[in-house]
């Protein structure tokens, strides 16, 4: 009897895996991350987000919302003052740490040093050139009445390179 009961309980207890409802959790997930990304022991970037997750077997990470500051030219160390940076905001992102890639969307929106704001519904974020494009149509607006429509851009974020698509734009008179 009580090896019947025993094989009994051992039969339900590996009995078959419940039904999957979805794809599993990420392996790691992290909450208020803060960043900072280096080329060798170099500082070029630093962020945060509000929630992150990591997926070993693709090394894929998804997170947000969150912000990437850019630095416009390498930090020589931790401890000095950070030098002007671009800022992208955005809602969500999808980064591939062995490509290095970073698919931004849900609204994205990009601050440089010297005023510009620009918005688009997503972009592509080169990390190891700190190069973003998009296809998206963006919105650009700075000082003094600037403005810029396009229907793609392309960004040199460290070099304030900026090209952009089939645009439009408008300086007002001072």
């Amino acid at each position: 009897m009580r090896f019947a009961l025993a094989a009994l309980t051992l039969t339900a207890a590996c009995g078959a895996p419940s039904q999957d409802e979805g794809p599993p959790p990420p392996e790691v997930t992290l909450h208020d991350v803060r960043l900072r990304s280096y080329r060798g022991s170099t500082l070029t970037a630093v962020g945060r987000s509000e929630t992150m997750s990591y997926e070993r077997a693709s090394a894929d990470v998804l997170s947000g919302p969150g912000s990437l500051d850019v630095l416009s030219r390498e930090s020589p160390s931790v401890t000095e003052r950070l030098p002007p940076a671009t800022r992208i905001d955005t809602h969500a992102a999808r980064g591939n740490l062995l490509s290095r890639g970073i698919d931004v969307w849900g609204g994205v929106r990009l601050q440089t040093p010297t005023g510009l704001e620009g918005m688009t519904d997503r972009a592509h974020l080169d990390s190891l050139t700190m190069h973003a494009s998009g296809t998206s149509p963006v919105e650009l607006h700075g000082p003094n009445g600037y403005w810029l429509r396009a229907q793609g851009f392309d960004l040199h974020l460290r070099e304030d390179l900026y090209e952009f698509d089939r645009m439009q734009s408008r300086v007002s008179a001072l």
